[in-house]
């Protein structure tokens, strides 16, 4: 099988990490010091993977950091004692450390000059200057625009629920990428990320409007409450019936999904969560659920649901493990 570009990157951010933990581990030897330099100098992309790590590795708050290596050292006393089954090598305690950085690398790295910001697992409310209210749920940006024309909230990444006070003489206005929605006296959830995102309106009345494809022209929609619409970023959805109790009940502190894959239920718990949860059996992946989770106790949701099904809980530090 022929790699794809995105197996060799991973491959190549993988073999950087082994490298990273192998340097920082202690004395190297001249053969690893020139082992090590060969690899670098084999391909462009191992000497940017490797910089991108040891770069990220520099920049991370000394707490988190030490939070990783506690993680790090219980992980290898468990694998010594035998709770981690044998396989566990460096290579997988290398993928353990390039999980730990990625996972902290959203929050803590991007957008660190935005208006208003969340870190993972953390939600705020933010009351504008107009006496509009905005909720930021987990892992959230947005920069902030108030004039005498115009009030442009740009979600940046994550989610947020926007209560608009009325102003007619000032559209209240949310970017997000490549869609704008307009609020006609409302509230309603914006939802964000690189790929794209969705509209629910809660109460009130929203037009949603992008550039289209072509580029002459700009499509649009409306919603009524009760209605959700995604969207990417050069495609309007179509405005579907939402589950509002769902759509908000993070502002309650729940999770609540209904009929979904575990993996869907697993990604979406994941965005509150720094110890990541990894699914080990496709057929696992695939059954579907019913979940109302306390977005702070997720960890009890783990073990409720190690008495519900037949699913084994590994704790492995920066990662907890799922199989059959």
């Amino acid at each position: 099988m022929t790699d794809t570009p995105e197996t060799l990157e991973d491959r190549a951010r993988r073999t950087a990490v082994e490298w990273l933990v192998r340097l920082t581990s202690g004395a190297v030897s001249a053969e690893t010091a020139a082992a090590f330099a060969v690899w670098r100098r084999e391909d462009a992309a191992h000497e940017q993977a490797y910089q991108d790590i040891a770069q990220l590795w520099q920049v991370l708050p000394e707490p988190l950091l030490a939070d990783r290596r506690r993680r790090l050292a219980s992980a290898k006393r468990r694998r010594a004692s035998g709770v981690l089954r044998r396989g566990w090598s460096a290579t997988a305690a290398a993928s353990l450390l390039l999980a730990a950085l990625a996972g902290f690398f959203p929050d803590y790295l991007q957008h660190p000059l935005a208006d208003y910001r969340t870190r993972i697992g953390e939600q705020s409310s933010i009351a504008l200057a107009d006496g509009s209210i905005v909720h930021l749920n987990t892992d959230t940006a947005i920069d902030v625009s108030i004039n005498g024309n115009e009030r442009r909230i740009e979600l940046l990444r994550g989610e947020a629920e926007f209560d608009v006070a009325h102003d007619a003489a000032r559209p209240f206005r949310v970017a997000a990428g490549s869609a704008t929605t307009e609020a006609l006296g409302t509230r309603f959830v914006v939802r964000y990320d690189d790929n794209g995102g969705a509209v629910t309106l809660l109460q009130g009345k929203v037009r949603i409007s992008q550039p289209s494809a072509a580029g002459a022209q700009t499509d649009s929609a409306t919603l009524q409450a009760g209605q959700q619409l995604a969207f990417t970023a050069d495609r309007l959805g179509t405005p579907q019936t939402a589950e509002l109790s769902s759509a908000d009940a993070w502002r309650r502190g729940r999770l609540l999904m209904n009929f979904v894959p575990l993996k869907q239920v697993i990604a979406e718990i994941n965005r509150y969560r720094r110890s990541q949860i990894r699914l080990l059996d496709d057929k696992l992946a695939e059954r579907e659920v019913n979940i109302a989770v306390d977005i702070k106790q997720t960890d009890a949701w783990l073990e409720a649901l190690q008495q519900t099904l037949p699913i084994k809980v590994i704790d492995a530090g920066p990662l907890v493990f799922l199989q059959p």
